[in-house]
């Protein structure tokens, strides 16, 4: 089974429905929601600050989340649409169902 991880934040607009779209697809996750604690915010930012998906998010001082973490590949999801997209593409719900 691929590991899959979802970080993100209720108090970001695009993460709620992002998160909806994992779960209406039938995609085991696990939902990291950084301001839920330090720890979390932490196992964020070192995913964050070393990822090359993320290096237009840190030069404009951005949060970078939504943000899907597949195995090894990190990947900044725009919104639910584009998340829709990356479940076929990555084929994540066939691997998780």
């Amino acid at each position: 089974m691929r590991k899959i991880i979802l970080y993100g934040s209720p108090l970001w607009k695009t993460c709620p429905p992002v998160k909806e779209v994992l779960s209406q697809s039938n995609v085991q996750y696990l939902y990291v929601d950084i301001c839920e604690s330090i720890g979390r915010l932490k196992s964020f930012l070192r995913v964050r600050d070393t990822s090359e998906a993320h290096r237009e998010a840190r030069e404009k001082h951005q949060a970078g989340i939504p943000c899907l973490a597949v195995d090894d590949q990190v990947i900044l999801v725009k919104n639910a649409e584009h998340m829709r997209e990356l479940i076929e593409e990555c084929q994540l719900a066939a691997e998780n169902a």
